[in-house]
């Protein structure tokens, strides 16, 4: 039998955190997926009442840090703390580089970093869900030659997370 499910959208959980970077601050997100290949455009799904949401709307660009594991007290830093309070970057090891294509800073110690430039975005309840294109990317050399090898930080929810161990494949018939 099923039951209901009062928070409905941690079906969809583990997802990859992302660390988004507008202006010299950043935050902690999980609610970032592409939707486009040509051109590679994402959405960023961001609280209209963070501070990071101010910076993008201001600034219209934003990087995305993919960062390992060993991250993982930056990234909770990232989630927790309120820009408009703490010099995140201060608080952490994460070291700031400007980005290479637009006005903006990527995590020079994640994994790979996208940089996006803002097309559109849509209201949706207390977010606004950004679409973007990314205009460069680029990772540390061999880290996602085989993708089941890098070990991606996953969150559960919550102070919950977790990498992937071991790729799995369907059985064809």
């Amino acid at each position: 039998m099923k039951v209901q499910v009062e928070n409905a959208y941690r079906l969809l959980h583990p997802r990859p955190v992302v660390l988004i970077c507008a202006e010299r601050n950043f935050m902690a997100c999980s609610w970032i997926t592409p939707v486009s290949d040509e051109p590679f455009t994402i959405a960023a799904s961001i609280w209209k009442g963070n501070y990071t949401y101010e910076l993008i709307e201001r600034s219209g660009v934003f990087t995305v840090n993919i960062p390992q594991p060993e991250l993982l007290n930056e990234v909770w830093i990232a989630g927790t703390k309120s820009g408009r309070k703490v010099d995140k970057a201060k608080l952490t090891n994460l070291k700031l580089e400007k980005a290479r294509k637009i006005d903006c800073y990527i995590i020079a110690n994640c994994l790979a970093n996208l940089e996006c430039i803002v097309k559109n975005k849509v209201e949706v309840g207390e977010n606004v869900v950004y679409l973007a294109e990314v205009v460069d990317a680029y990772a540390n050399e061999g880290s996602f030659d085989k993708i089941w090898k890098t070990k991606i930080l996953l969150h559960l929810g919550g102070r919950d997370f977790v990498t992937f161990s071991e790729p799995i494949k369907p059985k064809i018939r």
